[in-house]
């Protein structure tokens, strides 16, 4: 499994943390908690992706802490820091329909009813009251994604997602 689209980005490691040897989990799930559901981890070193193995698990409201096996002393944890934490595709969980991970919906081309091409989906942003595709082609589209609003129709085979959005907005 050395491909990259094997790999599901779930978090990053952050800086080490107090002298227990804990390093913070930056976590892209959502809630930032779910991150802790996924195991094995695995994080790219040497050029390959090694599973990692985490003994202990600190959740506090606004950040996670882990321990990592052979990672207990500081400047260990320091070789961690801003390192990708993945897992297989194949751990996440199958989605109920007209449901999509942020990465089934990355590279999908982007048109609206009109017919005309706004571009491709290149990133996704999170507003808080709903999330966001960024749209890039002739011209950078922000687009809310709103389900049956702005967003029509998202046909997984051609992957085309269709909007309700006029090219002046």
């Amino acid at each position: 499994m050395d491909n990259e689209h094997d790999w599901i980005i779930i978090g990053r490691f952050g800086r080490p943390q107090g002298l227990k040897g804990l390093v913070r989990v930056i976590s892209f799930t959502e809630p930032q908690h779910n991150i802790t559901n996924y195991v094995p981890w695995y994080t790219r070193l040497n050029n390959t992706w090694q599973q990692i193995t985490v003994l202990d698990i600190e959740r506090h409201n606004k950040f996670i802490l882990v321990q990592i096996k052979g990672y207990q002393q500081r400047e260990q944890l320091s070789l961690l820091t801003n390192l990708d934490i993945a897992v297989p595709r194949s751990q996440l969980p199958n989605l109920p329909a007209g449901e999509y991970y942020w990465h089934q919906l990355m590279g999908m081309k982007v048109v609206n009813k009109d017919g005309l091409i706004l571009g491709d989906v290149t990133d996704l942003l999170e507003t808080g009251s709903n999330d966001v595709l960024v749209v890039s082609g002739e011209k950078r589209h922000l687009i809310p994604y709103i389900l049956g609003d702005f967003i029509v129709h998202i046909d997984d085979e051609k992957r085309v997602i269709t909007v309700d959005w006029d090219v002046d907005f």
